[in-house]
């Protein structure tokens, strides 16, 4: 059993990272702001009273170690349209909110959410997360850095929280009946449809890569990809829903959006990644959400 820390920890990764940690027997403690104004319950994966609790307070006062075996820092802002309107609540967040947790907590097996927005630097979000990065190399005693690809999917029971944003989802909601269509932002790029390609992985996949990082120990380099080395278009994801639904998925087209990639996918995944998920998988564990939830 050891002693894991997880900011973010009712939050989408966090809920699912918490319930695979709880299962291999690890002794968890979750900090969490709930900033959405809703969150996944993770009251039975801690051993430990919860804390609802912002990285830039005095931390240390409410958690119950001095030391921790790991610490999974999940904690952040993520939306990338936004990050373009406020630049600076992203740099806040996420790259100096890093360094006050660094500062703060004491591990020697630091583990990071950065992102494959990183590879394009497109928005303030991708760069906030790459100063982030920066920050943690220089100031970590030892650190495994993830970038994670287009995290989807779900356990059936914790979810993604807020405005629905990812494509997968958003593809559930109309599948559902919730929304009546989805907007795809520019069908005239350089790919095979004229979409955006993206890389996924199913959330369970990546809660076992961050226990494989606490399990084995830090990496130490410059970061790990996780994904799945397939290259997944829109039209692809709107596709894969429609074999999983049974129907088509209406769409409409809108101009290009800001900050977008055209295409960004994993080129050497992580050896802490073992994948076990379809983007089928995906399309229909969130739509059983979706409609459970109807």
């Amino acid at each position: 059993m050891k002693r894991i820390l997880v900011t973010g920890g009712e939050g989408y990764i966090g809920s699912h990272v918490c319930k695979v940690l709880a299962e291999h027997g690890h002794d968890v403690c979750v900090v969490d702001t709930r900033f959405h104004g809703e969150y996944n319950d993770v009251s039975k994966y801690i051993n430990k009273e919860f804390s609802v609790l912002n990285i830039f307070n005095d931390i240390t006062e409410r958690i119950p170690f001095d030391s921790w075996d790991a610490v999974v820092h999940l904690a952040g802002r993520s939306v990338v349209p936004q990050s373009l309107k406020e630049p600076y609540e992203y740099y806040r967040v996420n790259t100096m909110g890093t360094y006050n947790l660094l500062r703060q907590v004491q591990t020697d097996n630091f583990i990071f959410a950065s992102t494959s927005s990183a590879f394009e630097m497109a928005s303030p979000y991708a760069r906030s997360k790459v100063a982030a990065e920066d920050i943690i190399r220089e100031k970590a005693s030892g650190y495994t850095i993830f970038r994670f690809f287009n995290v989807s999917g779900t356990d059936g029971t914790n979810r993604q929280l807020g405005p629905a944003s990812h494509l997968i989802r958003r593809c559930a909601m109309v599948a559902a009946g919730k929304i009546p269509k989805i907007e795809i932002f520019g069908d005239d790029y350089n790919t095979r449809d004229g979409t955006c390609i993206r890389d996924y992985i199913h959330v369970i996949d990546v809660s076992n890569a961050l226990l494989s990082a606490i399990d084995r120990g830090p990496a130490n380099t410059q970061f790990e990809c996780l994904g799945s080395r397939e290259g997944y278009s829109v039209i692809d994801v709107l596709n894969a829903m429609e074999r999983v639904n049974g129907k088509p998925i209406p769409f409409s087209v809108s101009p290009r959006r800001a900050g977008d990639a055209v295409s960004c996918v994993v080129d050497q995944l992580s050896d802490y990644c073992n994948l076990t998920k379809s983007l089928e998988d995906m399309c229909s564990d969130q739509l059983m959400l979706e409609l459970r939830n109807k």
